[in-house]
């Protein structure tokens, strides 16, 4: 990205926090009286000129200020510097990490709720990725002859279940003997790794087990490839309705259908779900058409020493970064903290 002069940086600046605030364009009028009219409105007009010419700012009427484009956001969240949150966001954050919970939804809720409440916008958090979570029970539950309801748990106290058919009438005392060996033997490996183990078993002498074996592989392969299977925890989307951005209803309806388009929800926000740290996707590189005019600031969170799922905010493309941002790093650190000691 180009350079940019001392007096360009610091017009550029102005104009972000100006744009942020308001909405409007912003106009050499308004700059200089942010400077206390140290520069000229000539002088401003040309170094909006230049950063126009550079792709920062665009014209959106033929007489108007200027509005930054994408580019300009990008510049403007890379030159921040972190900080942490305010200290009444901290009190609430520190209430979350604080809570005793019993099941992980609790977790993710409460966690799209407070990052909503504290930015002001949509809050999202998307249920951990299963491949690399640690199995620690399964049930078998007979429903019927030729039906089983399949229960896995996590270490974490997930559950996914899923219905299986047979070919044969399983005993029960098959089923039971299938949990005692799986739960005996296969407690605290990783999702990924029961696939392997069972698939070692099969090679030996557990006959018996094979065919309900093969149908425990086949509901391990739906669980953890199956599009969209994770549970996606959406709060405040009703904070879009107001935001001079989306004051047309088309856009606006356009917003709330790449909302329920989970499986691309799911990819976008899964870029971000191996990197360290705070990502940041501004507008067009969302690669989703309905969320052009939208930036997505997201952090992955895990258990143990792997990253499994991903937790950010949504909202429009002059949201308060400086403030956003250390609310979602110390949101996902909390979740991590809170799922490690459950």
């Amino acid at each position: 990205m180009e350079a940019l002069t001392a007096r360009e940086k610091r017009v550029l600046d102005l104009i972000m926090t100006s744009y942020i605030g308001s909405a409007e364009p912003v106009g050499s009028r308004r700059l200089s009286a942010l400077v206390n009219s140290k520069w000229s409105s000539a002088t401003i007009r040309n170094v909006m000129a230049d950063l126009e010419e550079q792709g920062f700012l665009y014209k959106p009427h033929v007489v108007a200020g200027r509005v930054p484009t994408g580019k300009a956001f990008r510049y403007y969240v890379n030159a921040l510097v972190p900080r942490a949150p305010g200290k009444r966001e901290l009190h609430a954050l520190e209430g979350l990490a604080a809570h005793r919970y019993s099941h992980v939804e609790e977790i993710m809720g409460d966690a799209s709720r407070m990052l909503a409440n504290l930015c002001k916008y949509t809050g999202i958090v998307v249920e951990p990725k299963i491949n690399f979570m640690l199995f620690k029970e399964v049930e078998f539950v007979k429903l019927s002859k030729n039906t089983i309801l399949v229960v896995f748990v996590t270490s974490a106290g997930m559950v996914h279940t899923r219905l299986v058919n047979t070919e044969e009438d399983l005993p029960q005392e098959l089923l039971s003997g299938m949990k005692g060996y799986m739960n005996e033997k296969c407690e605290g490996l990783p999702f990924y790794g029961l696939r392997k183990q069972i698939f070692a078993d099969m090679a030996k002498d557990r006959e018996a087990f094979h065919e309900l074996m093969g149908k425990v592989i086949d509901v391990l392969e739906g669980i953890m490839h199956e599009e969209g299977a994770r549970e996606v925890y959406l709060e405040g989307t009703s904070r879009f309705i107001g935001v001079p951005e989306l004051s047309d209803i088309t856009r606006l309806k356009e917003l709330f259908q790449a909302f329920e388009k989970k499986g691309k929800l799911l990819r976008l926000l899964d870029r971000s779900i191996d990197q360290e740290g705070i990502s940041v996707i501004i507008g067009a590189e969302t690669e989703v058409r309905e969320m052009r005019d939208m930036s997505i600031i997201t952090s992955p969170y895990g258990v143990g020493q792997n990253n499994q799922g991903v937790l950010g905010v949504i909202g429009p493309l002059r949201m308060n970064y400086s403030k956003v941002i250390p609310i979602v790093n110390y949101t996902a650190q909390a979740v991590t903290d809170l799922l490690r000691i459950m």
